[in-house]
């Protein structure tokens, strides 16, 4: 069984894997994120090039695992001049379908679609859990310090 592309028929799948990765991390206290992020997935899987999800499942609607992800444009530095840097968002597996592959083969299918879109790299936020399969997929930790700041939307 080999993953095939997403499409904005999978939204609801998508959402629902989603969301056991979210669990496992803390559970999200916001309800309302998945029914946005249906909407979000069904739009930019339909219309936005730069996403792409790759999925394995059941052949009919239960998604089994994903690897999700997406490519953005980036200014030439000089370790690269490659115009688009990669992110991924999310790789689940369901947890009775974990460690047989699927989620390998999904991040290795969306890998294989970041590198066909010139990304010079491809960065992502690992769990323990995950750890291991990204460095057996060449991933490597960064030392760098990461920071992030929550913006307001302007109108609050």
């Amino acid at each position: 069984m080999k993953p095939r592309r997403a499409t904005s028929a999978d939204a609801q799948e998508l959402v629902r894997l989603r969301n056991l990765m979210f669990e496992a991390l803390s559970p999200p206290s916001d309800i309302d994120w998945q029914s946005r992020c249906v909407e979000a997935f069904a739009d930019r899987l339909k219309h936005d090039s730069a996403l792409a999800a790759f999925v394995m499942g059941d052949g009919r609607h239960r998604l089994f695992a994903c690897a999700v992800g997406e490519y953005a444009k980036r200014l030439p530095s000089p370790g690269s001049v490659a115009p688009h840097i990669g992110h991924v968002h999310s790789v689940v597996t369901e947890p009775s379908h974990r460690h047989r592959g699927l989620g390998s083969a999904c991040l290795t299918a969306l890998m294989r679609w970041l590198a066909e879109h010139d990304c010079s790299h491809v960065q992502l936020r690992a769990s323990p859990e995950g750890q291991g399969l990204y460095s057996r997929l060449g991933f490597q930790v960064v030392t760098d310090v990461q920071m992030a700041r929550r913006v307001r939307p302007c109108d609050e």
